[in-house]
């Protein structure tokens, strides 16, 4: 399967046990800047690009700054920003702070919580 291509928009569904509707964010694909996945905390100021702190982020061991969406080479990939907990695609663990190519349908592992990213056709 092809990897996702940076342009257009890209689905993250979140994957949630015993839902009928798992929640979904559409937005662009990652630009020169990328996004940064994690979750807010009242301690701090700092907010991530993608907020899943609605999501039971925190309980489910997501780092503020967890993992980042960037465009590599025309397409989209993961790269985790050096977590506690780690990143996982499809079961596989990530090396914190190298990239990788995301599938339409590829799930990814943010510590506990599960995603899953789409090409927006």
């Amino acid at each position: 399967m092809q990897p996702i291509e940076a342009k257009g928009q890209i689905v993250i569904q979140i994957v949630q046990q015993d839902a009928e509707d798992n929640p979904v964010l559409q937005l662009d694909s990652p630009g020169v800047e990328g996004y940064v996945i994690g979750r807010s905390d009242e301690g701090s100021s700092y907010q991530p690009d993608i907020d899943l702190t609605a999501h039971n982020a925190q309980s489910l061991g997501l780092s503020r700054r967890h993992a980042a969406l960037v465009r590599y080479r025309g397409y989209v990939h993961v790269m985790d920003l050096g977590s506690m907990n780690g990143t996982f695609i499809n079961g596989e663990r990530l090396l914190p702070f190298d990239a990788y190519a995301l599938k339409s349908g590829d799930q990814v592992s943010l510590a506990n919580l599960l995603i899953r990213v789409l090409q927006e056709l």
